[in-house]
């Protein structure tokens, strides 16, 4: 029987090494190509696998690239989690923030010469991968934006602004650097957007 076990987990954990393999490389040819110019063919080709292999694994483009997005959506969660900004003076943590999730984003997809199909392939899968993480995004913004009234670093009705209306106002300032072409840029960038809206806020 330990013998039986043994075997299963090495297969369980084979499986989960061709699905890391096949989504690894399907996730390049997006970035390289555009989600519409590949298909499953090239996906199993760069993966190393036979296309029979690759659709017992995913029934179909559609299916992987769901599972490539939620895997993203998990991770920039990941990141806002680890994101230690309960000791960090207020910037300094916002920044922290911005960098787990904008930064994460540029580097793996806004760098990307397709990054605007991506992202709209993205939008229409049924299953909204990044809605919950975007809404925890959000959330997590407006509490620092709340500590930051309370401890009166910042003042948002000054500007005529509510708490919530300042949060959303940072972060669409931030969305800003996107457009930056090349990460070097996308940080000063950052920075740079934080400390000028943050200097709008303040008393």
């Amino acid at each position: 029987m330990p013998t039986v076990r043994s075997s299963s987990a090495a297969q369980k954990a084979a499986g989960q090494d061709k699905r890391e393999l096949i989504t690894t490389a399907a996730f390049d040819l997006f970035r390289r190509y555009g989600y519409k110019r590949t298909s499953m063919e090239d996906i199993a080709r760069a993966a190393s696998v036979a296309k029979g292999t690759l659709y017992l694994y995913f029934e179909s483009k559609d299916q992987l690239f769901d599972a490539i997005c939620n895997s993203l959506a998990e991770q920039v969660s990941e990141n806002l989690t680890e994101a230690d900004i309960h000791n960090l003076p207020l910037e300094e943590a916002l920044l922290a923030l911005m960098e787990a999730k904008f930064g994460f984003v540029y580097s793996l997809i806004l760098s990307s010469p397709h990054a605007a199909e991506l992202i709209e392939s993205s939008h229409q899968l049924e299953s909204a991968p990044f809605e919950n993480v975007t809404a925890e995004f959000h959330d997590t913004i407006l509490r620092l934006v709340q500590r930051g009234v309370r401890s009166g670093e910042l003042d948002p009705e000054q500007a005529g602004l509510t708490e919530k209306e300042a949060a959303e106002t940072l972060i669409s300032a931030v969305i800003g650097s996107e457009k930056a072409p090349d990460e070097d840029s996308f940080r000063k960038q950052l920075k740079a957007t934080v400390r000028l809206t943050l200097r709008g806020l303040r008393p």
